[in-house]
């Protein structure tokens, strides 16, 4: 297809050149078998701690795994690293039924989830855990409306009373734009006075605004390259607290996506599978580029995030759009994506259509708010005001036609 003038989508970003090279043209060798690759891998994890303030002091043996693949790697191997496997094996090496019988009524207290969301992402962990199907578990969901912040209220009442193991929640839910840092600090707090873990999905907020991983209580902490750090959808990465370690060592699953075997931090000796060498080099290249080589630079990158999404926001109720964040609500609004309501005089098919035949594409939504809203993604090298401004105008073009 033809390159967009404006590509806004909330994820993947847009690749900068200088990573574009640096991924065609430089031959890493074996990674497994090169000491250069894992001391890249150790200056990538020491520069992400200074991005979400994961403090050493403070996560007191907790570190940082940076996996192959996309995302969803590390959202679904953080969950089968902390949650227990239902059935042991015996002398002979048979599956045993064993935890399942003594997790039934009566017996020792099932492992308990509690999913927190006001949207199709932090909605979606609870259809997660149950599409394990592990019998030992037990499942439960505090949900609010999708124009609406998390009912804080509602789960820590659960935290205190229903005593989960694991609470997992979004930081910033894509698909309608909803920042939950004020929830996220809360129900962290509650998490902290408990033995719950909070495992908490940061994907499209990290590296746009601040996350203090170590402050908020975060468990296991999830990041994804392809959103503000615009890197090539290759990697995923995932902080784990002192407190997830121990829960992580006491299930030992060893999986492909397994958390466990990163456990070693800045003394593991080797990685236990030939790493993506070429996604690890740029994605350090560009935390040392954008943040700074001692993350001196992330105070400016927010700023801009946040004009770029002021000027956006601004820019679109001028056209008399209507965005899905406002009001009393407008500080739900990430700095990394802009949510507006679908004009009731078209669709975001039709939409879709009139704006990249000028070059501009945005991304529409899922769920509940699928064909509802549309979404500006301007976080990472799309938080970039001569692009924002390009599609703005067409968009407004678009709007006065009707």
């Amino acid at each position: 297809m033809d390159q967009p003038k404006a590509h806004l989508v909330p994820g993947p970003t847009v690749v900068p050149r200088y990573l574009q090279s640096r991924y065609a043209t430089t031959f890493y060798g074996s990674g497994d078998l090169e000491a250069g690759c894992l001391k890249v891998y150790n200056e990538c994890c020491a520069r992400l701690s200074k991005v979400v303030s994961f403090e050493p002091a403070k996560a007191q043996g907790g570190s940082i795994v940076i996996m192959s693949g996309e995302g969803m790697v590390g959202l679904w191997g953080g969950l089968k690293s902390a949650i227990p496997w239902p059935f042991d094996y015996d002398d002979a090496g048979n599956l045993s039924q064993q935890r399942h019988e003594e997790g039934k009524e009566g017996g020792e207290k099932r492992f308990r989830v509690l999913c927190v969301g006001n949207g199709v992402y932090g909605c979606g962990m609870l259809d997660m855990v149950r599409s394990l199907r592990y019998p030992n578990v037990e499942a439960r969901a505090v949900e609010g409306p999708w124009d609406q912040g998390v009912d804080v209220e509602a789960a820590v009442r659960s935290i205190q009373e229903w005593k989960p193991d694991l609470v997992t929640m979004v930081h910033c839910d894509t698909p309608t734009g909803a920042l939950n840092s004020e929830a996220v600090k809360a129900i962290g707090e509650a998490c902290s006075k408990t033995e719950a873990l909070l495992y908490v999905d940061i994907v499209s907020s990290a590296g746009a605004v601040p996350v203090d991983i170590s402050g908020w209580n975060i468990d296991i902490g999830l990041l994804g390259s392809q959103k503000a750090f615009s890197c090539e959808p290759s990697l995923a990465m995932v902080t784990v607290s002192a407190k997830a370690w121990k829960q992580i060592e006491k299930v030992a699953y060893t999986g492909y996506d397994a958390l466990l075997p990163f456990k070693g931090g800045d003394k593991m000796t080797g990685l236990p599978y030939t790493p993506l060498w070429s996604a690890l080099d740029a994605l350090n290249l560009q935390l040392k580029t954008v943040y700074g080589e001692n993350n001196e630079h992330a105070e400016e990158v927010y700023a801009r995030h946040e004009r770029v999404a002021e000027y956006c926001r601004e820019r679109v109720q001028k056209m008399g759009l209507r965005l899905w964040w406002d009001n009393e609500h407008a500080s739900l609004g990430s700095a990394s994506v802009t949510a507006i309501r679908v004009p009731e005089n078209t669709t975001w098919e039709e939409l879709d259509q009139k704006l990249r035949k000028d070059g501009v594409i945005f991304g529409g939504s899922y769920g509940q708010t699928a064909n509802a809203l549309f979404r500006i993604g301007h976080m990472g090298t799309q938080a970039d005001m001569e692009t924002v401004t390009y599609a703005l105008d067409v968009l407004e073009r678009i709007v006065a036609q009707k």
